[in-house]
């Protein structure tokens, strides 16, 4: 409430200047009528501010003569007031009133609280200057003038968006690319599928082996070897369980990560190409690498599964003519 009495001194204070403003502005032909409708051209003008420029006051026509006057009649209602030519800094705040008196237009603008713009306007009025209904010369410059610094701040503001936006896909797609590269070379260099076909048949060649010494045994001995073949079938069998383990852990790890850090990349690829940009990190390469680790990862699960299920069948097979070799020798 003391800020807005002392704004309406301030008015008060300012009409008694602007009242004289014959003699601060020139005496020069004025603007086109306030009514006018021609188009907004740059007019000369003179910028009153309040405090942190959360109000102003913009006069045209406006000169420079007797400014310090007028700044002293303003600052005498309570608020700081300075002034400037032509530099009208709209975009944060709200038009209040348009008067004229004469040839003279002001335009009073202020922050959203508009405490010290309600006031000036009415001391405006008061003092005999006329409220338009329609936006005089000055007031369409003013709305043409922010509405191209909204414009600008709205298109600075979507290419800073945009400028972030593309930098945070090509950092992804550059991370992302090194995680498929470890990923598919992890997934490359993975041999437990072979290893552990070996590694029956390591285990089935002992189980030839010993059924190849009962039949150099005679009884009891042969029905001692016939018993080893069939613990050697059971390690066989056991053989193909761990490479069962081996053969879902290269599906539910090494495979689908590859296939996860695939689906990354394409999806950091699609936004920059929505983005209307190349991108930065050399993924091509990279991406055939690891379809090609794909498609080898399941080639050796396939060779796996066939040999892991021939060598146990065979393992198995062994130890019924094991005992049938023992059982035909008496034994």
């Amino acid at each position: 409430m003391r800020r807005a009495i002392a704004a309406a001194a301030v008015a008060v204070s300012l009409t008694a200047s602007l009242t004289a403003c014959h003699g601060i502005f020139g005496s020069g032909a004025g603007p086109s009528p306030a009514g006018s409708n021609s188009a907004a051209a740059q007019p000369d003008t003179c910028t009153i501010y309040a405090q942190r420029r959360d109000a102003e006051v913009i006069v045209t026509p406006g000169h420079k003569s007797e400014w310090d006057a007028l700044i002293s009649d303003l600052t005498g209602g309570g608020l700081v007031w300075s002034y400037t030519a032509n530099g009208n800094s709209l975009s944060n705040l709200t038009q209040q009133c348009d008067v004229t008196s004469g040839a003279y237009e002001a335009v009073v603008l202020d922050d959203s609280a508009a405490s010290v713009g309600h006031s000036t306007c009415s001391g405006f009025e008061t003092a005999g200057w006329t409220a338009t209904t329609q936006p005089g010369p000055l007031a369409r410059f003013l709305a043409t003038q922010q509405q191209a610094q909204q414009r600008q701040q709205a298109s600075a503001t979507a290419s800073a968006a945009q400028t972030q936006q593309v930098t945070g896909a090509q950092q992804s797609l550059t991370d992302d690319v090194s995680t498929l590269r470890a990923a598919s070379s992890a997934l490359g260099g993975n041999t437990s599928v072979a290893g552990g076909v070996n590694q029956m048949k390591r285990d089935y060649a002992q189980e030839q082996t010993d059924y190849t010494s009962e039949q150099h045994d005679s009884c009891p001995a042969a029905a001692g070897d016939a018993q080893t073949v069939s613990q050697d079938a059971q390690t066989v069998g056991g053989d193909l369980n761990t490479l069962n383990g081996d053969i879902e852990n290269v599906q539910t790890g090494g495979i689908q990560s590859v296939q996860s850090d695939l689906s990354s990349v394409n999806s950091d690829l699609s936004t920059l190409k929505n983005l209307g940009v190349a991108p930065g990190a050399e993924s091509a390469p990279v991406v055939a690498a690891a379809n090609q680790a794909l498609t080898n990862a399941w080639a050796a699960i396939s060779w796996g599964q066939g040999q892991g299920q021939t060598i146990n069948g065979d393992a198995q097979a062994l130890v019924t003519t094991a005992q049938n070799w023992a059982s035909q020798h008496g034994c």
